[in-house]
């Protein structure tokens, strides 16, 4: 038992560290080192930010607490499962967001280039888009907290969390409501999103390979599929678990704790796969990262 909380204290600051270490460099490349910023890119800094956040939030005090079990409901504990559960449905939604946006800059480019650059000459239009993603994401976390449902210990005993079992009346209605729009709606979309960008770019490959002025475009839109593919399969991988606790909880079946562990720990990796996906496997980033001061002297060693 001493060992898997060791262990278990270890995986989690391990995530604490990388997650914190990646998604600051994250920002800071945006911010200071990327001259002409698109839209993308400040979607990008929210995420990361949101990340940020729900790291610190949400896995500082379980690493604190980590050898003792919850026992009694606290507003801290509530508090901080607000915190964590509205920034979590936040960068789902920005990664919702951001398929989008690839979509159809893969899709219409036409349409997209002229939209876009209304957008990006207007800075309450991208205000307004991150607002809604967190608006999005604390709307569904304040419900409890006004008698739809309610936050309560989790099952494994290492934080608060949503009824999972069902002690109010009314919190079943809200886990399937949850697990429509937050879980299975976002993905649907995620997964028609990465379809269409691979449909239209399988049809667009003869003509821009003919064209050899096109073939930088047809390279970069590879590089937008390649990030949509690599999204859609990390939303599952991250987030599938916690679907299955809430299946689970509809048919009112025991959960183990052992699930709704693992479930916790792989939500708590979506703070590092966002930041990977849409940053660091992009090669520009990568060459900031690189033109780093700090990166350079440990290379250079």
């Amino acid at each position: 038992m001493l060992n898997n909380k060791r262990a278990s204290a270890v995986l989690l600051s391990t995530i604490f560290i990388v997650s914190m270490i990646l998604n600051t460099i994250a920002c800071y490349i945006i911010v200071y080192k990327v001259k002409r910023k698109k839209l993308t890119h400040w979607v990008v800094i929210s995420i990361s930010i949101a990340n940020l956040l729900e790291t610190i939030i949400g896995l500082l005090p379980e690493i604190v607490m980590s050898d003792k079990p919850l026992l009694k409901k606290t507003p801290l504990c509530v508090t901080g499962s607000y915190a964590v559960f509205g920034l979590a449905i936040t960068s789902i939604t920005h990664l919702l967001v951001l398929s989008l946006i690839r979509t159809a800059a893969i899709k219409y480019p036409i349409f997209w280039r002229h939209f876009y650059l209304k957008i990006s000459s207007t800075v309450w239009c991208k205000a307004t888009l991150i607002i809604f993603c967190y608006s999005y994401g604390f709307s569904w976390a304040t419900f409890p907290v006004l008698g739809w449902s309610k936050y309560e210990i989790d099952l494994n005993k290492k934080h608060c969390s949503l009824d999972w079992k069902l002690t109010q009346s009314n919190s079943l209605s809200y886990i399937l409501t949850i697990l429509i729009f937050c879980s299975i709606f976002p993905g649907l979309v995620i997964t028609c999103a990465s379809y269409i960008c691979k449909k239209a770019i399988t049809l667009q490959k003869t003509s821009y390979i003919r064209n050899k002025n096109s073939r930088p475009m047809y390279t970069l839109k590879k590089e937008h599929l390649k990030v949509c593919f690599l999204s859609a399969l990390l939303f599952f991988v991250t987030w599938t678990p916690y679907t299955v606790v809430g299946v689970l909880t509809l048919f009112r079946i025991i959960i183990p704790t052992e699930l709704v562990t693992i479930a916790s720990l792989f939500s708590k990796l979506s703070t590092i796969s966002n930041v990977l996906i849409n940053c660091f496997i992009n090669k520009p980033f990568r060459k900031h990262l690189l033109n780093l001061r700090l990166v350079r002297l440990v290379i250079n060693k």
